[in-house]
Parts: structure tokens; sequence; C-alpha cells
């Protein structure tokens, strides 16, 4: 039995139009996964951002506390007069009112001139004098460095800090900014190194429970969840009264509940 033209312009039409729509519905799933992928992206680069803004507050912080506690040591009077001065008062006819100033108990000579020091050694000294930082001007200008995105140049600080003053209460810092210097360019193979080695090495160190706690975000952030997961509860285990500790139970948390929404 032949088909009518007329039935079978209609059902063709059909089959476009059903073709049609397939295609339509393709085109907004491609678009809305794009979509999702942009809006992934653009709340990761914005959580570096955070991360990074968040590393520099800690900086300044730390070097405004710093600041104060020095301001604080200046400006301490002490109770009673220095070595080598005697109280005398202004009026010999002893009354309470008279007040008192501070005077040399004796005067001494004035030293003799040292005979002027030749040229060049005074430049050996100057380059001495430039030569000789402390773990404080290292720290500082390690600050300084990472504050301004300038990585590379505050290791190059950090790092000799470390290797010149290795037993110094900054040394277990300064290597975990190393780590975080890293971790802010994304290389994050490198900063779990760092990160580890400031906790192994200084155990007892203030910035152990960070260090350990960005040994767990690292690990996320290279999916290594089990790996993540040791670290943390190692955190939790080991400083269990530190703020990071805190932290460390919710990234728990969070990949608890990832691994049971994966699980389904």
């Amino acid at each position: 039995m032949k088909i009518r033209p007329l039935i079978l312009f209609p059902l063709i039409a059909l089959s476009f139009s059903g073709c049609a729509s397939m295609n339509e519905r393709e085109r907004a799933v491609d678009q809305l996964t794009r979509q999702v992928a942009e809006l992934k992206a653009s709340v990761e680069e914005k959580g570096a951002r955070l991360d990074d803004l968040s590393n520099k507050f800690s900086l300044l912080h730390e070097k405004i506390e710093a600041s104060n506690a020095a301001i604080g040591k200046i400006s301490t009077v002490p109770d009673e007069p220095p070595a080598g001065l005697a109280v005398v008062p202004l009026n010999e006819d002893g009354e309470a009112r008279a007040r008192r100033r501070y005077l040399p108990a004796k005067l001494e000579r004035p030293a003799e001139k040292a005979p002027p020091t030749s040229a060049p050694a005074l430049a050996n000294n100057a380059g001495i004098a430039a030569r000789a930082d402390t773990p404080v001007t290292l720290y500082n200008r390690g600050q300084d460095l990472f504050i301004s995105g300038r990585y590379d140049e505050a290791r190059r600080a950090f790092l000799a800090l470390v290797k010149d003053f290795p037993g110094d209460n900054l040394a277990d810092n300064a290597l975990y900014w190393v780590g975080e210097s890293y971790y802010s360019e994304k290389d994050y193979g490198t900063a779990l190194l760092k990160f580890k080695e400031a906790a192994d090495r200084y155990p007892e160190g203030n910035k152990a429970p960070d260090a350990l706690l960005k040994v767990g975000f690292t690990c996320i952030e290279i999916n290594r969840p089990e790996d993540a997961k040791d670290a943390l509860q190692g955190l939790v285990r080991k400083y269990p009264d530190s703020e990071a500790a805190i932290k460390a139970k919710k990234a728990l948390d969070k990949l608890s509940g990832a691994k049971k929404e994966g699980s389904r």
C-alpha cells in the first residue's frame, strides 16, 4: 500500500522538528556545562586571591605586633636612677618641695680621640656591616617582599634566615612562609615539601600547627584526600588546643561529607 503524500510530509516535518529539539537541548546542556566550569574557575580564582590576602594580612599583623612590642620596651621608664648617677637636691635647705635631678656622680675626662682610620679600612668595615644581617632584619625583609608579591625574593630572605640562624625562634616562621610563597604561586608540590619540613623540623614552634594544616589543604588541592585526612587528624591529635585544629576539624567534616556524597 502506498503512503499518501499528504500523510508523508507531516511525518517528515515532525522528524525534523524532533531532531531540532534534540540539538537545541544538547546546545543548552553544553552552554550550561561551560557556565558551570567558568563559575567554578572564578570561585577557585577568588578563593586563591582570598588566601593570598589572608596571608598578607597575617604578615602585616605580625609586623604590627612586633612594632608594638618594640615601642613598649622603649617607653618603659625605670623606677630607679641609672647606675652611676646620684640624686642631689637643687635646694640645699632640704625642703620637701625641692625638685630633684639626676646628675653624674663624677665627671669623666674626655676620651682621647682615636687616630683616623684609613679609607680602605672604612670601606671594609662598611662591607662587613652591610653583610651582618640578623634574624629580625632577614625576617622583616622577607615579610615586606611577600606582602609586595615578590615571592622569589621573599624566599631568598626567609631561606637565608633558616640557613644562617636555624635555631632562632623565627626560623620556623620563615620556613613556613617559604611554603606559603610556593602555595601562592600554585606550586603545590614544592609547597607541600616545605610545609612538611616546617612541621617536622620545628614541632615545638608556633607555626607547626599551621604547617600541618597547610599540608592537609595542599593535599586537597592536588586531589589526595586520604593524605589530607591523615595530616588533619594528626594535627588535631598533636595540637588539640590550637586554632589550626579548629580549622582542621571543619575541613575533616567537609572531606567526610564529600566522601559520603561520592559513595551514593
